[in-house]
């Protein structure tokens, strides 16, 4: 159980997060000082170095948990259909797009020309993982199409279709984008299964 220390804890460095991220999109992430950062949370900068050495620190710790939710969601429909038949699969049966909206003032530092240092290429690891690690295509041709070179078309795809959507300011509808990638996917095989459980991830 979560004590209230570990609750205040936490609303503290979601609040010096969110002002991190505002203030990223506002001057870019190499204009940024803690300085500025404790400013816009309202405390000082005690209370930062509390929680992060650095301004770098505050970033890693922002990507990972983002990309902990983002994995959560993307990975949704093969932890509810543990084989997933994609041509059966409605773009409604997955709603990362929809929380990538809904997040867009962390997905709109991805393309930023001053960014975060490294914000893209985790995002590209992470769908790399996702398919080496977390779900895998079910065909007669198994080894070739789960092999590195279709993992690699499959996550640059897919990354590559995520920024451009961002770039022009999300002007396709998270159900259409869903649509767009379950034929980007089922494009080498429509079966799709789980490699490991819920427990894996554990959401906060």
């Amino acid at each position: 159980m979560i004590n209230k220390e570990d609750r205040r804890v936490e609303r503290t460095k979601e609040t010096l997060r969110q002002a991190f991220k505002m203030l990223v999109k506002e001057k870019g992430y190499s204009h940024v000082k803690v300085k500025d950062i404790v400013e816009k949370a309202n405390y000082n900068r005690t209370t930062f170095y509390v929680h992060y050495d650095s301004k770098d620190e505050l970033a890693a710790d922002l990507i990972h948990r983002e990309m902990e939710d983002f994995e959560y969601e993307f990975c949704k429909p093969t932890r509810e259909n543990p084989l997933l038949d994609l041509t059966r699969m409605k773009p409604e049966g997955t709603n990362v797009f929809q929380y990538i909206v809904e997040n867009r003032d962390y997905y709109d530092l991805l393309v930023m020309k001053d960014r975060v240092p490294q914000i893209q290429e985790i995002l590209l690891k992470k769908l790399q993982y996702i398919f080496q690690s977390r779900m895998s295509f079910v065909s007669d041709q198994y080894e070739e199409i789960n092999d590195s070179y279709f993992i690699q078309y499959r996550s640059y795809g897919i990354f590559g279709l995520i920024l451009e959507w961002i770039r022009n300011q999300y002007n396709a509808s998270p159900f259409e984008m869903a649509r767009r990638i379950i034929n980007l996917l089922y494009i080498q095989s429509s079966l799709m299964i789980q490699l490991k459980d819920e427990e894996t991830i554990i959401k906060t």
